[in-house]
């Protein structure tokens, strides 16, 4: 007899978050397109449409807690939790472009727009692509848009970050090769 009143319990819980989870709206993307000139022509494509979908923005919390790990047990336990971090995905749309996992995202807004800052392990991004000897352990895009979501970016191959716990944000410190071009990108607003 008191099987039958926990099963039943269990069964409406069970039904209790199905039903709100079909009841939740769907988590939306944040999704940029834009082209980024390539610096490869003639050999690649001298600009190639990318196109930036972002899942969730890093936490000042999150920050603190990677700068805790970096701090209590090194580079190498630091490395390990953000690689094991995904936030995102940067698409190169076209036939020989990888998709880079966005370990850190985060924006700023102010009274002229928003800069977005995303940074991932630093990787080949294109089919046949070598890193350059650079010693930094990242790359990075950085976005600045208008109040209508239209503006420009950097994408940084060889770049160097900075955290600050104080104000749990992630900084572009530095970096060692130029950046590519992002012209033109627009945040694509759900229809």
């Amino acid at each position: 007899m008191k099987t039958k009143s926990i099963s039943n319990i269990q069964v409406a819980v069970c039904v209790a978050v199905i039903v709100s989870l079909l009841v939740m709206p769907l988590a939306a993307k944040d999704v940029f397109r834009g082209r980024m000139l390539t610096e490869r022509a003639p050999i690649e494509p001298p600009a190639v449409e990318i196109q930036i979908e972002i899942d969730s923005w890093t936490t000042p919390e999150e920050i603190v807690q990677f700068n805790q790990i970096l701090a209590s047990s090194g580079p190498d336990s630091f490395l390990s939790a953000f690689n094991a971090t995904n936030k995102g995905v940067v698409r190169f749309l076209y036939a020989r472009g990888f998709n880079l996992t966005v370990h850190m995202a985060q924006f700023s807004e102010d009274e002229k727009g928003k800069k977005v800052i995303l940074v991932f392990r630093r990787e080949p991004w294109s089919q046949g692509s070598q890193l350059s000897g650079g010693r930094n352990y990242f790359m990075a895009i950085e976005l600045k848009l208008n109040k209508k979501g239209e503006g420009e970016g950097r994408f940084y191959e060889d770049a160097q970050i900075e955290m600050d716990s104080m104000a749990g944000r992630v900084y572009l410190k530095g970096y060692e090769s130029s950046p590519k071009i992002i012209p033109s990108i627009k945040e694509k607003k759900p229809k």
